[in-house]
């Protein structure tokens, strides 16, 4: 049961909305979403691993909410750099009405659990 949710492990679906609000303030590239993910307060974010972010944002560019760029340094191959498309905002917009509306309805079932519900526990 080490990982389940109730334990408030990561829940990994929030990982969307935390990226299209970093891009939505500047193009950034996966390193830098990375390592902005980690300093963020807003969620835990300390057992992202790298691979499933850039999966999570190559699935985002598949679905049209972020577009991505190569950045050429030198001649070399460089870093992608990654933006929110117009889609991606629309999205985040959405997302802030889920949230909103899951803060209410998770507040609602919280307050439904009962603080003595352990005295059944054996």
């Amino acid at each position: 049961m080490e990982k389940c949710a109730c334990r408030g492990s990561f829940l990994e679906r929030f990982i969307q909305p935390s990226i299209l609000l970093l891009l939505s303030k500047k193009p950034m590239h996966g390193f830098s979403i990375l390592k902005s993910l980690y300093k963020s307060d807003l969620m835990d974010y300390s057992s992202l691993d790298p691979t499933g972010l850039y999966r999570m944002l190559k699935k985002m560019e598949e679905a049209g909410l972020l577009s991505s760029e190569v950045e050429n340094e030198n001649g070399l191959q460089g870093r992608r750099v990654y933006s929110i498309t117009q889609e991606g905002r629309v999205c985040l917009v959405f997302w802030r009405a889920t949230l909103l509306d899951y803060q209410k309805k998770i507040g609602r079932l919280a307050e439904a659990i009962p603080e003595n519900v352990e005295d059944g526990l054996e």
